[in-house]
């Protein structure tokens, strides 16, 4: 993949693309991090970030659903200064 990562959870999307929700991390020491969806091309192996949730800090091991063309990200982060369980919500894009 090219980069290090932590927690991953990925899910095909009905258009055949695979999308994985993984801790990222800024440099080599393994910090600071955040969580982000990726795009995975499976021919390639390569990870292509396509956003960056609310997070940092002590962050990772999203869930996620997709229903009715949106998807729903759960996932603990402690950007806010105490870690907490967050929702967010996706549309995603052909």
């Amino acid at each position: 993949m090219g980069v290090k990562i932590g927690g991953p959870h990925m899910i095909l999307l009905p258009d055949g693309r695979f999308l994985t929700a993984v801790r990222l991390y800024e440099t080599d020491n393994w910090h600071p991090a955040r969580t982000s969806l990726c795009f995975i091309d499976p021919n390639s192996g390569k990870l292509a970030e396509t956003l960056t949730l609310p997070s940092g800090g002590d962050t990772s091991y999203a869930g996620m659903v997709l229903f009715d063309n949106l998807l729903w990200v759960s996932y603990y982060s402690s950007h806010e200064g105490k870690t907490a369980i967050y929702m967010a919500k996706v549309e995603v894009g052909k």
